[in-house]
């Protein structure tokens, strides 16, 4: 795959956790730059040094340094600190070209405007199985974004998994679908585990075999491009087992909860930004 660095220059990183890593793995991982196209700043020394050491990447405590030469600079720190992190010094640091894309999940194409004033800006809505080179990301631009910057991050975020090119406004639905999605699958995850605890399996064998079928019905899903319903009716037999199961679901309305979790996410999402 042709390096994406090409179109972007230098790509520096503002903050280097886990989200952060997960895509330097993912743009390492796909030959998409090399490391040392890669500049990651984090006020952690350990943190550091351990993302050096690991992937060979610049890494620094002085973010003004690690913005410097970059083309596209990726911010992802915490939405709580971003006023604390991105500070005119540092805005100052950035060469006036450079694209902004921003992985805080509750701030706003707005607020990044008014926080790195005069730079083209991508909100991005990602999900943690990033980590795992299976996430599920969305891609907000703005209008001064340009093409080439906007094909390169849809290629970085394609290498660690699915990516759509969204409009802002559906972005808050994405997270509380998307976003927060992970932490009600793996609820379900582990009270389908519990179950089949409970049912007689050992754990780890009940842990694997209730998150292979989630992983695998998903990949159905995307697979086959059929709606769920229609994968639901090809293993639901008539006065079958499966059928059984589905109306007791059904009884203790899971997918009325469901409908529950995405409004409440979204609810509190608006209650954070209004902070």
């Amino acid at each position: 795959m042709e390096k994406i660095t090409a179109q972007t220059g230098a790509i520096a990183f503002i903050g280097g956790g886990a989200m952060a890593e997960a895509i330097i793995k993912g743009i390492l991982g796909a030959q998409l730059a090399q490391p040392g196209e890669i500049f990651v700043g984090d006020p952690t020394p350990a943190r550091c040094e351990y993302l050096q050491k690991t992937y060979g990447v610049e890494a620094m405590v002085d973010n003004k340094t690690a913005v410097k030469n970059a083309g596209l600079i990726i911010l992802a720190v915490k939405p709580q600190v971003v006023d604390a992190a991105i500070t005119s010094d540092l805005v100052a640091a950035m060469p006036p070209q450079a694209t902004v894309l921003s992985i805080m999940g509750s701030v706003d194409l707005d607020k990044l405007h008014k926080v790195v004033p005069g730079h083209a800006v991508i909100r991005v809505m990602p999900n943690t199985p990033l980590a795992v080179g299976a996430g599920m990301t969305a891609i907000a631009p703005d209008s001064k974004v340009s093409a080439a910057m906007l094909d390169a991050a849809k290629t970085i975020f394609g290498s660690c998994g699915e990516v759509e090119v969204v409009a802002e406004s559906a972005i808050e639905a994405i997270a509380a679908v998307s976003g927060c999605g992970p932490g009600y699958v793996f609820m379900l995850i582990d009270a389908l585990a519990d179950a089949g605890v409970n049912a007689g399996l050992p754990r780890a064998m009940a842990i694997k075999l209730a998150a292979q079928t989630f992983a695998g019905s998903g990949k159905m899903v995307l697979e086959t491009g059929l709606h769920p319903a229609q994968l639901r009716d090809q293993v639901t037999s008539p006065g079958g087992t499966t059928i059984a199961g589905i109306h007791a679901l059904e009884n203790r309305g899971v997918r009325a909860a469901m409908y529950d979790a995405v409004l409440a996410a979204m609810a509190r999402s608006e209650k954070l930004k209004g902070k």
